[in-house]
């Protein structure tokens, strides 16, 4: 195989990988309500452990799917 095929067959492979699977910062989750933060694993896990997910002030919001999670703060 010449050396020209195979680099364009590479970058169709690339291509269609990068259109089958797109960056997860464009197909973010949406927190459900207005009025809601992004915040980490580790945050969200801390609140969890000292039984804060929720209070009179807001509360502590995981979306996504099975293995994708995204952790909100709503007040």
């Amino acid at each position: 195989m010449k050396r020209g095929k195979l680099i364009a067959r590479i970058t169709a492979v690339i291509g269609l990988l990068l259109i089958a699977f797109p960056s997860s910062s464009v197909n973010a989750v949406q927190p459900s309500q207005n009025g809601c933060v992004a915040v980490s694993k580790v945050q969200y896990d801390s609140a969890k452990k000292q039984y804060l997910l929720r209070n009179r002030y807001g509360m502590y919001v995981r979306t996504g799917r099975f293995f994708r999670h995204y952790y909100w703060y709503c007040h």
